[in-house]
């Protein structure tokens, strides 16, 4: 196996039809995930949130965010877009588009219909994904710029029609700051740092970084960052031969003990079986 690059996809994309018998158990991943159902039918369930999902119809699923799905009516197409979040957040860097992702209310939908009167906002929505696919597997040059713009054009055309749907319609300065913040922890998860490195480094108070963190986001952010520890250590897993203390110490753990407690309170197996598992 080789130890570079890592799961070192920033964007990927699929198209499928007619996957009889599709059913995928209860899993999450560090990629914000969107599935565009253009055909057929789909029992979902997001953070135990059930949602039974039509054509033409839109889900957005949450990195780390807990979910299964199973087809239930045939023929089934879709497309399902896994976008790694520093990419993400390089391409869609209006926070009001982000939002549906980053600041949701309790109350949020994981499900956006795209019911028209007429068909040439649906036919264009469907062109933007489908570029965006051309664009993600061809990987010709600029294709990462390419797919960058034609996911723009898909949030542009989804707000103009729903921006109800859009858990912002302005964003205000503190907003901003968390989101700053959980970028952060993002691209420094494998150093020490909390809420006391936060409280400095954005002036603001840490009790306050603490409770706006989980309005925001979703999750605490001590369990952010361990997310993202984990997320790292499951692709050193796959895809390195370091052994279980070198995956540890390169994902954040200065431990291997409590990296290993903490990867099965999380995965429901230690690391040595999760490598075993993924690798036959």
């Amino acid at each position: 196996m080789d130890n570079s690059n890592a799961a070192s996809y920033s964007i990927d994309m699929v198209y499928n039809e007619n996957n009889e018998g599709l059913e995928l158990r209860p899993h999450f991943h560090n990629t914000y995930q969107i599935i565009y159902v253009r055909d057929g039918k789909i029992e979902c369930c997001i953070n135990d949130k059930h949602y039974t999902v039509g054509e033409n119809s839109i889900v957005f699923i949450n990195n780390m965010e807990s979910h299964n799905i199973k087809v239930i009516e045939y023929p089934y197409r879709r497309y399902s877009i896994l976008i790694k979040p520093d990419f993400f957040r390089t391409a869609i860097q209006n926070p009001i588009f982000s939002s549906v992702f980053s600041n949701r209310s309790e109350n949020f939908k994981h499900i956006l219909k795209l019911d028209y009167p007429d068909e040439n906002t649906k036919m264009n929505i469907t062109k933007h994904f489908n570029n965006l696919y051309i664009e993600v597997n061809n990987k010709d040059e600029f294709w990462e710029e390419a797919a960058k713009s034609s996911l723009n054009l898909i949030f542009i055309l989804l707000y103009r029609k729903h921006a109800d749907f859009f858990p912002l319609t302005t964003i205000d300065q503190s907003t901003l700051s968390i989101i700053k913040i959980q970028k952060y922890i993002e691209e420094h998860y494998t150093e020490n740092i909390n809420l006391d490195d936060m409280s400095k480094l954005f002036f603001m108070n840490k009790y306050y970084i603490s409770h706006q963190f989980k309005k925001v986001t979703g999750f605490t952010f001590k369990e952010y960052l361990i997310i993202q520890r984990i997320s790292r250590a499951k692709d050193l897993l796959l895809y390195t031969d370091y052994n279980i203390t070198q995956v540890g110490m390169n994902s954040g753990f200065n431990n291997v003990n409590h990296f290993i407690r903490i990867f099965k309170k999380l995965e429901g197996i230690t690391p040595f079986q999760y490598r075993k598992r993924h690798n036959k």
